[in-house]
């Protein structure tokens, strides 16, 4: 089932007068500085919404990424969600028309992390978001839910990483380590894909692989990437992405007849 949702905007503006026995003041609220947007592709992510309290058991929140650079967002941004112990999930609802991209997810064997992998387009001030479905089984869960997203064009990584505490609320931002890439092996494998590749560095956590702009199935640690080649022809570049910023593999990947 598909679900659709259409979200409004509210826009307001407050003045207070003060009169008095000689004169009538009007105090006006203080103007709020520009922001300015990063220069180049940027993502931003945040969550928010009906996080589980006890008694309540089954809720959801939402995970919202948005394109808040002077550039457009392409190609594929690549989504987490990590959850404390006690609560798990079964996965998201996206929610985004028109239906211009896609959009694949998959929820880990003990149910406490989602990965989803977005694709598309996204132009300055286009946003997005799926609604994580969780449960806490009866229990009272505590500990951090860890939102990031990961694009290879991204320009800010400071933005890239949102984290609620339960009980307390959102808490302060984290930039992320930029990844570092030291080794790829093998560095060949056949058209039809199917390789498992290890790449090795530091900073790899929450990272993707793309194997020139196709995006590789696998897991990262911190210092280690184990992925399966996808398929493909002739010589590409193999880029990791984390939430961090993006790094190319000091080889390419050139795939055999």
């Amino acid at each position: 089932m598909i679900t659709r949702l259409v979200r409004g905007g509210l826009a307001a503006a407050l003045a207070v007068t003060t009169l008095t026995v000689a004169t009538a003041a009007v105090a006006t609220a203080a103007p709020t500085a520009a922001v300015t947007a990063v220069s180049g592709p940027n993502v931003t992510v945040t969550q928010a919404g009906n996080y589980p309290i006890f008694p309540i058991d089954n809720t959801s929140f939402s995970v919202t990424w948005k394109s808040t650079g002077t550039a457009d967002v392409t190609g594929v941004t690549r989504l987490t969600v990590d959850l404390p112990p006690g609560l798990t999930t079964t996965g998201a609802l996206m929610y985004s028309t028109p239906y211009d991209y896609t959009f694949t997810q998959t929820v880990s064997p003990d149910g406490r992390r989602l990965e989803a992998v977005f694709t598309g387009t996204r132009a300055p001030g286009r946003s997005d978001f799926m609604k994580v479905q969780v449960s806490s089984h009866g229990t009272r869960p505590s500990g951090l839910i860890t939102v990031t997203a990961a694009n290879k064009d991204d320009a800010d990584p400071s933005d890239n990483v949102s984290r609620y505490l339960l009980g307390s609320g959102l808490q302060a931002p984290v930039t992320p380590a930029a990844p570092a890439v030291t080794a790829l092996a093998p560095s060949t494998g056949p058209a039809a894909g199917g390789t498992a590749v290890t790449i090795t560095g530091t900073g790899l956590t929450n990272g993707f692989a793309l194997f020139g702009n196709t995006p590789a199935s696998g897991s990262c640690t911190d210092t280690a990437c184990v992925v399966t080649a996808p398929a493909g022809s002739g010589t590409v570049p193999v880029t990791l992405v984390t939430p961090g910023g993006s790094a190319a593999t000091p080889t390419a990947f050139t795939y055999t007849p």
